[in-house]
C-alpha cells in the first residue's frame, strides 16, 4: 500500500501531538498514588506506568507487600458489588421508556418486557461476566476502570475488553463527562497484520513483520467527537464519533472509521470537580493502607526475632555452633554457653493497633455490608437480611449511583446499540417509533432493591402497621387505602414481572365481576331469610308478591 496522503499524515500527526500532552496531564496520578495503589493494594496492575508497558509477562509481583488485608478488602467489595449488582444469576436491569406516559400502554409494556429479555440474552451472549471482575477491581483500587466493545460480526454478539488503566487516557466535554478516549497499548507486527490486513501498511512495515512477526508496536486508538476543534473536522462519514488507529512508529495512519457512541465505557469511582481521573476507596485509604504494610513489615521482623532472637557465643565456638533441633553444642566452662539476648520484645503488642485500621480500612470498602450476607442462610433469609442491611445499604448509594449513571448505563447503550444494528432486538409498535424519546435503563439487583425498600416499601409497611390495630374497631380506618394503587406500587417496588401484572381494566373486569357475585350471594341470603320468616308457608308463591319479586331477581326470573 503506497503511503498515507498528507491529509492522513497531518491528521495522524495531531493525534500523536495531542497523545504526548494527555500524558504529561496523566503522569502525576500514575507516579504517585496509582503507584502506591498498584504497589500495596492491586498488585495485578503493578505495572501502571506507561513507561512498564510491555509485551513480557508474569514478573513477580506483590513483593513488598507484608499485610493482605488492603488486597481481601478490594476483592470483597468487588466481588460483592458484581454480585449485588450485576450478577449472571440475577434480573440486574429493567428498561424504562421516555416519555414516561408511554409505559402505561399495555403495548409499551409488553414491547419492553421482550427489550429487556433480549438484552439479557445479549449480555449472556457476550463475555461481559467474563470481564466485569477485573472493571470492578479496576475502579476499587486505581480509581478509573475502562471497558471497550466491540461486534463479533460472525458470531452475533459483543466482545468486550476491559481495558489495563495504564492504556487509558482521557478528558471532558464542558458538562464532564468523558468524550474522547485515547488509548495507547502495544501488538506484535503478526498481530496487526492479522488485525488490520496488509493493505493497511506500507510495503516497508509488510516487509518488516514478515521478518520480525512478534516484534512490538505501540498502537494509538483515538476516539474523539466528529467535530474536535483540536483534531478538525471530519464528517465524511456521518456518525457522531470518529475512530482512528495510528502507527507511533512513522506516524502513519492505519484506520479510520466512525462510531454512533463512543465505544468506550469509562467509570470512575469517584472524581473531584477539578480533575479528570477518578478517585477510589483505596486512595480514600492511603494511610490506612501504608500503616498497615508497616505493621506487618515491624511485626514480621519481631515474630522472627522472638523464634530467632540474637545470641550470645563463645568466640571459641565460632563455626561450630549447632541452632537446630537436635543441636548439640559442646563446652567445657559452664560459665560460656551460648545464651540469647533478651530484646525485650513483646510480639502482640501493636495487634489491637493493627486490628483498629484494618477497621477502617475495610469501612472505605464497606466490607461489613457485605459480609452481612456470608453465613446467614440458617439464622434468615435473603429477603429479610436485605430488609436488616436496607439502612446499611444507603452507605452505597454513591458509589451506585456513579457506576449506574457512568458505567452500567453507558455500557448497555452501546451494547444494545451493536444489538439493535445487528437486528437482535425487537421491533417496537408504532406509538414507540412516533412519540418515544429515548430508553433508559434502571438497576434492580438486589442492592438497588435493598435501598429502593427502605424508601418506598418501609413506609408503606409502617402505615399500614399505625392503622391496623384502629382499623380493627373501625374499619372506616382503611377507607382511605387506595387499594389497586397500594399493591401496583408494592409489585414494582419488589420488581414483579410486568407480564404477571394486570393491566387497570383486566382488574376492574375482576372486581365488578366479583361485585355481581357477592350482590347475588346477598340476594339469596336475603331471599332465604324472607322464606323462613312466612310461618308455615304451604302454598305456591304468588306472582307480584315480595317474595316472588326476590326470588325473580335472584334467579334472573328464571
Amino acid at each position: 500500500m503506497p503511503e498515507n496522503t498528507l491529509k492522513q499524515k497531518q491528521r495522524a500527526q495531531k493525534i500523536l501531538e495531542r497523545m504526548k500532552i494527555k500524558e504529561e496531564v496523566r503522569r502525576p496520578y500514575e507516579d504517585g498514588l496509582w503507584k502506591d495503589i498498584s504497589r500495596f493494594v492491586n498488585p495485578r496492575r503493578e505495572d501502571i506506568s506507561i513507561s512498564s508497558m510491555t509485551l513480557d509477562k508474569g514478573r513477580r509481583r506483590g513483593k513488598d507487600v507484608y499485610d493482605g488485608t488492603p488486597s481481601g478488602a478490594l476483592s470483597t467489595w468487588a466481588d460483592g458489588m458484581q454480585g449485588f449488582m450485576v450478577s449472571r444469576a440475577i434480573r440486574w436491569f429493567k428498561s424504562t421508556l421516555f416519555p414516561l406516559e408511554l409505559n402505561d400502554l399495555t403495548a409499551v409494556k409488553a414491547w419492553l418486557q421482550e427489550y429487556d429479555e433480549a438484552m439479557r440474552e445479549e449480555f449472556r451472549r457476550s463475555n461481559f461476566y467474563d470481564v466485569v471482575p477485573l472493571w470492578f477491581r479496576d475502579a476499587g483500587s486505581i480509581g478509573t476502570a475502562t471497558l471497550f466493545t466491540e461486534e463479533d460480526i460472525p458470531g452475533r454478539k459483543s466482545v468486550i475488553t476491559c481495558v489495563h488503566p495504564r492504556e487509558v487516557f482521557i478528558s471532558e466535554n464542558r458538562y464532564g463527562f468523558v468524550d474522547d478516549v485515547f488509548r495507547k497499548f502495544q501488538k506484535t507486527s503478526k498481530q496487526l497484520i492479522q488485525e488490520f490486513g496488509k493493505n493497511a501498511f506500507t510495503d516497508s512495515f509488510v516487509s518488516m513483520a514478515e521478518k520480525e512477526p512478534e516484534k512490538p508496536q505501540t498502537i494509538i486508538h483515538a476516539v474523539f467527537p466528529n467535530d474536535d476543534i483540536m483534531l478538525g473536522k471530519s464528517t465524511s462519514n456521518g456518525k457522531k464519533f470518529i475512530s482512528a488507529y495510528v502507527l507511533e512508529g512513522g506516524a502513519h495512519m492505519i484506520r479510520e472509521k466512525g462510531f454512533k457512541r463512543n465505544p468506550y465505557a469509562v467509570w470512575r469511582f469517584r472524581k473531584n470537580s477539578d480533575e479528570i481521573y477518578g478517585y477510589s476507596p483505596a486512595a480514600d485509604a492511603i494511610t490506612e493502607v501504608f500503616t498497615l504494610n508497616q505493621f506487618g513489615l515491624t511485626l514480621n521482623q519481631a515474630a522472627q526475632m522472638s523464634v530467632n532472637p540474637p545470641r550470645n557465643i563463645p568466640i571459641e565456638m565460632r563455626g561450630r555452633v549447632r541452632m537446630l533441633p537436635k543441636g548439640n553444642n559442646y563446652y567445657d566452662d559452664p560459665a560460656r554457653v551460648i545464651s540469647t539476648i533478651n530484646t525485650g520484645i513483646k510480639y502482640p503488642v501493636g495487634k489491637d493497633e493493627r486490628a483498629d485500621v484494618r477497621n477502617l480500612l475495610e469501612d472505605k470498602y464497606r466490607v461489613e455490608f457485605f459480609k452481612a450476607f456470608i453465613g446467614r442462610q440458617g439464622e434468615a433469609t435473603a429477603t429479610e437480611i436485605l430488609e436488616i442491611k436496607s439502612e446499611q445499604a444507603m452507605l452505597m448509594s454513591p458509589q451506585v449511583d456513579q457506576l449506574t449513571s457512568e458505567g452500567l448505563n453507558r455500557q448497555f447503550d452501546i451494547m444494545s446499540n451493536l444489538a439493535d444494528q445487528g437486528g437482535r432486538l425487537p421491533e417496537p409498535p408504532d406509538v414507540v417509533k412516533e412519540f418515544g424519546e429515548r430508553v433508559d435503563v434502571e438497576n434492580i439487583g438486589p442492592l438497588a432493591q435493598a435501598q429502593k425498600r427502605l424508601f418506598r416499601m418501609q413506609p408503606i409497611r409502617r402505615g399500614l402497621e399505625e392503622i391496623s390495630p384502629i382499623g380493627a374497631i373501625r374499619q372506616e380506618m382503611f377507607d382511605r387505602v387506595n387499594w389497586n394503587e397500594l399493591s401496583q406500587e408494592m409489585l414494582e417496588a419488589s420488581d414483579f414481572p410486568q407480564k404477571l401484572i394486570l393491566s387497570d381494566d383486566q382488574v376492574k373486569e375482576i372486581q365488578d365481576a366479583r361485585a355481581e357475585k357477592l350482590a347475588q350471594q346477598e340476594a339469596l341470603a336475603t331471599a332465604g331469610a324472607m322464606a323462613e320468616a312466612v310461618p308455615k308457608l304451604q302454598k305456591e308463591t304468588e306472582e307480584g308478591s315480595p317474595l316472588a319479586a326476590a326470588v325473580s331477581s335472584v334467579t334472573g326470573g328464571t
